[in-house]
């Protein structure tokens, strides 16, 4: 079954409007506002879209189904914070596009975590040691974005997301990154 669905994936991009994209982000410190501050790092990531065709005048808007995969660092140093977290988070998302050209865009989805977070042994226990744990769990996401065409079908983005999960804590991811768009048309 797993085959057939990959098939599928791979004859509708082949057939009919995609978009191969790849970025790097990071999730600075923003002691106010998210996480208490405790979350910094880095991400990469790459990302597969599928672009549906506009059905009728009420809906004429280009929408994008994308499925991905991104990877995130707590930090360069050896240095782990309390509730850091580390590995995959896996995605899928609905974009909707103001335009085809350089336009803002709307992405909503949601994804898996499949990393570690960096908590007490004993939960609740502030004199328990720290220690990575597996953190397993739903996550969410939003983001505002824009995009724009650097040379034919090589495109550039820049987006701000807002991630949360029940494993993941509350992150603001800043990304910037290139794509490729095709078109059977």
């Amino acid at each position: 079954m797993k085959q057939l669905a990959f098939v599928v994936v791979l004859v509708v991009c082949a057939r009919g409007q995609g978009s191969l994209g790849a970025w790097i982000g990071s999730a600075p410190s923003a002691p106010r506002l998210f996480n208490d501050g405790l979350w910094r790092g880095m991400s990469a990531g790459a990302e597969l879209g599928v672009y549906s065709m506009p059905m009728s005048p009420l809906f004429d808007l280009p929408m994008a189904f994308a499925v991905g995969a991104e990877y995130v660092q707590p930090s360069a140093s050896s240095v782990a914070l309390l509730d850091d977290y580390r590995g995959w988070i896996v995605r899928c998302s609905f974009v909707w596009y103001a335009g085809t050209a350089t336009a803002p865009y709307l992405r909503l989805g949601t994804g898996a975590t499949l990393g570690e977070r960096y908590r007490h042994e004993v939960e609740r226990d502030s004199t328990s040691p720290l220690r990575w744990h597996p953190a397993r769990a739903v996550a969410v996401f939003w983001g505002l974005g824009v995009r724009g065409i650097l040379d034919g079908a090589i495109g550039w983005f820049a987006e701000i997301e807002c991630t949360t999960g029940d494993q993941l804590g509350l992150l603001l991811p800043l990304r910037v990154g290139v794509n490729y768009r095709w078109s059977a048309r």
